[in-house]
């Protein structure tokens, strides 16, 4: 028998993609039941990385050339990288609230939940392709990127709270609320640490990474006054004349 919640034969590869769009209460009960936890994980962390190569890859093309390369390769280390932090505080959240402990099926979960955020934001990769098509300014750029990204987390904390809700732990939605604070958190300062990610059109060079200036909160804030002609920083200087 198969259908939503019920638990039939594992699905792998490009099926459990398919399993992710069309019945994700089946993906989660697998889960909860801790079957096939490993051939599931390398499915989700496939999906994450080619999802999120292709999102970086779109985001690049803002400046083009080398920053294409770039940004599909930071993207999904962003992603692994706040999936691998953020399970064992799911782990430590559930024990406290009387879930039985299981860091692998709390990996799987949040795996799941970065793969189903990354198809969501391949979903977007248009938009973004747009916006490059019409020469949407840097500001506004900058401003679509951040809400595509707060689009795919919405729908990746979507899942996690559904996966919290199916488990019955004890104040579901207490622990939902918590993790998605501490992974909305984790994934806002990973994507921040590896900036950037369109590059400012007076940057000389394309670094693969900048130094750390002010925190995420001031950066997003300095960028909606600027993308409304109100700036608070000194221009980027222009390249030297050869």
């Amino acid at each position: 028998m198969s259908g939503p919640g019920v638990v039939g034969a594992p699905a792998g590869g490009l099926a459990l993609v398919d399993q992710l769009l069309r019945d994700r209460g089946a993906v989660l009960a697998r889960i909860e039941a801790g079957r096939g936890l490993t051939g599931m994980m390398r499915v989700f962390v496939a999906t994450i990385v080619v999802g999120a190569a292709l999102t970086g890859a779109a985001m690049g093309s803002f400046r083009g050339g080398a920053q294409i390369g770039f940004a599909a390769i930071k993207l999904p280390i962003a992603l692994l990288g706040t999936a691998a932090l953020c399970a064992p505080a799911l782990t430590a959240l559930g024990r406290g609230l009387g879930r039985p402990a299981a860091l692998a099926r709390d990996l799987a979960l949040v795996t799941m939940a970065l793969a189903v955020g990354a198809l969501v934001l391949v979903a977007l990769v248009p938009v973004l392709l747009v916006a490059r098509a019409v020469d949407l300014e840097y500001h506004g750029s900058i401003l679509l990127t951040v809400g595509v990204g707060a689009v795919g987390g919405a729908a990746a904390i979507a899942v996690l709270a559904g996966g919290l809700r199916r488990a019955a732990v004890r104040d579901a939605g207490l622990a939902a609320a918590l993790f998605a604070l501490i992974f909305a958190v984790v994934g806002a300062q990973g994507a921040w640490t590896l900036r950037p990610w369109l590059v400012r059109p007076r940057t000389p060079e394309v670094p693969f990474v900048r130094s750390l200036e002010g925190s995420l909160y001031d950066a997003v804030l300095d960028t909606a006054r600027s993308a409304t002609g109100r700036y608070t920083r000194a221009e980027a200087p222009l390249p030297e004349a050869p």
